[in-house]
């Protein structure tokens, strides 16, 4: 390009081949310091328990919902909400998803140095969200944690409202399923909406809860912890 440009000019004039040629590898920042510049290891790095990894993953993709539906109600006019749901609810669904089995496997470990035993972290591969909510469910209310099964029931509802629409979480991602089947809302005659304002609502509480569920259990294992090196017992 003959003329000198920005990286944060529009460069939708320029043709292609010619911004092939000129635009930068996303990988390696330009030399303007951390504006503009996404760390992927700060929150996440190698000394960054498996199950904090998660729960930062999960705190991200409900962030991102909320951006979008904020984005969404910002500009009503321009009807990108139709469009942008399926992102908004792709990352409510995953960040559902991310914090359940950090949860899972933080809540065994914790009961695990509870009875003196060490318990690694093992993540569960499914990506079922009602199953996981089931599983988290399940060990509070094994261990008789009433506060902890009180909020973990507003997550619940959440999954339960999604799932008397649709048992399969891929129509965010694709407008059929594995056997090449339209999703719900694609075969559905009448129109198919979501209340911007109340899904806004739900992702922040839940988003709320999990974070605090698994704070409260962080700072148990911590002072555990604390409690056993001071003893020498590990």
């Amino acid at each position: 390009m003959d003329t000198i440009r920005y990286i944060t000019d529009d460069l939708s004039d320029v043709d292609t081949q010619e911004l092939l040629k000129c635009l930068p590898n996303y990988f390696e920042p330009l030399g303007e310091g951390p504006k503009g510049v996404a760390f992927l290891n700060w929150r996440i790095d190698k000394h960054t328990a498996l199950e904090e990894q998660f729960f930062n993953l999960g705190d991200g993709y409900f962030q991102a919902a909320v951006n979008l539906i904020d984005s969404c109600l910002k500009d009503g006019s321009s009807n990108s909400a139709d469009i942008l749901i399926f992102p908004i609810m792709f990352c409510t669904i995953h960040g559902i998803e991310v914090y359940l089995k950090g949860f899972n496997s933080q809540y065994k470990i914790y009961h695990g140095l509870q009875a003196g035993e060490s318990v690694e972290s093992k993540i569960d591969v499914t990506h079922n969200i009602r199953r996981l909510c089931e599983v988290a469910i399940s060990l509070v209310k094994d261990k008789g944690d009433k506060d902890l099964m009180r909020e973990l029931l507003f997550v619940k509802k959440f999954v339960d409202i999604l799932y008397a629409n649709t048992d399969d979480m891929t129509f965010a991602r694709y407008s059929t399923d594995s056997k090449k089947q339209p999703h719900f809302y694609v075969q559905n005659d009448g129109n198919v909406t979501i209340d911007l304002y109340v899904l806004r609502q739900w992702i922040i509480r839940m988003s709320t809860i999990l974070d605090n569920c698994t704070s409260f259990i962080s700072w148990h294992i911590d002072e555990i912890m604390e409690w056993l090196y001071g003893s020498s017992i590990y």
